[in-house]
């Protein structure tokens, strides 16, 4: 029998698929479900996966997301009539608001069926992220963001994937294709939320291209439930002057890989990325990050904060590479991480591999508890220790959560953090 029967039953599926896609694609898809046939799912003996196991998905059949119906009354909503929205359910698109920049895969394959022909998986390697086969395998639709040179859209768009209930556990695979011509700016909001009884996996990979002055703020939410799984890659390609802000933040799910992969290889161009997890009861939140700087003038900056409760665990493994010739280069980095409980656990390791040799760079790891000077005072100040203490993990995490530049995104997640501490009701009118 095989290691890993969830591979062996989602080979046979993939193998009875009938689609109408290019050629380029069915050949593309058939690369990645030969490497995932051969390699199965990462396991523990993968360097980068030594702290996240996957076995409680090697025995499961997970079959390829169908439509599912649901209400959407049943999704938290964001609060904000102004974002430009498309919704999938299971994989599967539902609605585009009118004067977006977004157009789903299918209706450009139709229309134009070489236009995504060596740029769809061209940021992709198997080898680094091996469940981006998985989802190249897979993908049942996905979004093509082009934004042409000099468009400026003010309005976030946002990209709602919704996990719903299906009839046994489904693989989910979005993917997201974004593209910015020169001297551009965009804001997108991927949200990944799960429905109450759903027990699948969200295997998600966005790509981006940012051509010179180009300039993308790309927020992350992810909100599962506590028995889904969620993984998601974002891999960019920062050409000269470009700038990337990143924001993921992670409150659900029951175990979570995150891998982050940019590339600046213009003079001038700009990374910050921020990040904020918060895991309690068993949950597994993995980060994984890489910042490759391979063009001088080059500046990245990167701080990720975690809280852990109970059993909960969590990895940061954040690594920064300046090549030979990337002079000039700025990169600071820092991971911050407050624990909660004497049994939960974060694995973190910040890492600089620097050949070139006239750069600044730092970066640090700290893990430890609230302060009790900080808490004593507060009590004297007649605030009672649970409010207390919910109170300075908030201020914890919100020295990262307003980065977020989007008033109703930022009030939104910090809402949901709220929730999620001891006295809550009276928290949230301190704050």
């Amino acid at each position: 029998m095989s290691a890993q029967p969830a591979i062996d039953y989602l080979a046979e599926r993939h193998a009875e698929r009938v689609v109408s896609e290019p050629d380029w694609l069915t050949a593309t898809r058939k690369t990645a479900m030969a490497y995932v046939a051969e390699r199965g799912l990462p396991t523990t003996r993968y360097e980068n996966w030594k702290y996240t196991n996957l076995r409680s998905l090697h025995r499961k059949q997970f079959t390829p997301a169908a439509a599912v119906t649901i209400d959407v009354n049943d999704v938290p909503q964001l609060g904000a009539n102004g974002f430009h929205t498309l919704s999938f359910v299971n994989g599967q698109p539902q609605e585009i608001h009118p004067g977006s920049p977004a157009q789903l895969m299918s209706t450009v394959f139709e229309r134009q069926p070489d236009a995504l022909a060596g740029r769809l998986s061209a940021l992709v390697s198997y080898e680094s992220h091996p469940l981006a086969a998985l989802n190249t395998a897979f993908f049942a639709d996905g979004v093509v963001i082009e934004v042409k040179a000099g468009q400026h859209f003010d309005q976030p768009l946002l990209l709602e994937f919704v996990s719903a209930p299906a009839a046994g556990p489904a693989l989910i695979c979005p993917r997201v294709l974004i593209v910015l011509e020169a001297n551009t700016r965009l804001q997108v909001i991927e949200r990944y939320v799960g429905l109450p009884d759903s027990e699948n996996f969200t295997n998600a990979v966005t790509e981006v291209h940012l051509a010179s002055g180009a300039h993308l703020d790309h927020y992350r939410l992810q909100e599962a439930t506590p028995t889904d799984t969620c993984a998601q890659l974002l891999a960019v390609h920062q050409a000269a002057d470009s700038r990337l802000n990143t924001h993921s933040v992670d409150t659900g799910g029951k175990l979570v890989r995150n891998d982050l992969h940019t590339w600046l290889c213009g003079p001038g161009a700009e990374a910050h990325l921020s990040g904020f997890y918060m895991a309690v009861r068993t949950q597994h939140v993995d980060n994984h990050t890489v910042i490759n700087h391979n063009a001088p003038h080059t500046t990245s900056r990167e701080v990720y904060r975690g809280v852990l409760a109970d059993r909960a665990r969590a990895v940061f493994n954040g690594k920064v590479v300046v090549a030979k010739d990337a002079q000039k280069t700025d990169a600071r980095q820092s991971n911050n991480n407050l624990i909660l409980s004497g049994k939960a656990e974060i694995d973190t390791k910040p890492e600089l591999e620097i050949f070139a040799n006239d750069v600044k760079a730092s970066h640090g790891a700290t893990v430890g508890q609230l302060d009790d000077e900080a808490l004593f005072y507060l009590r004297t100040r007649g605030i009672g220790e649970r409010t207390a203490r919910a109170l300075l993990t908030f201020a914890f995490a919100d020295e990262v959560l307003a980065a977020i530049e989007i008033p109703e995104l930022r009030k939104y997640v910090e809402e949901t953090v709220t929730r999620r501490l001891p006295d809550h009701e009276r928290l949230a009118k301190l704050t």
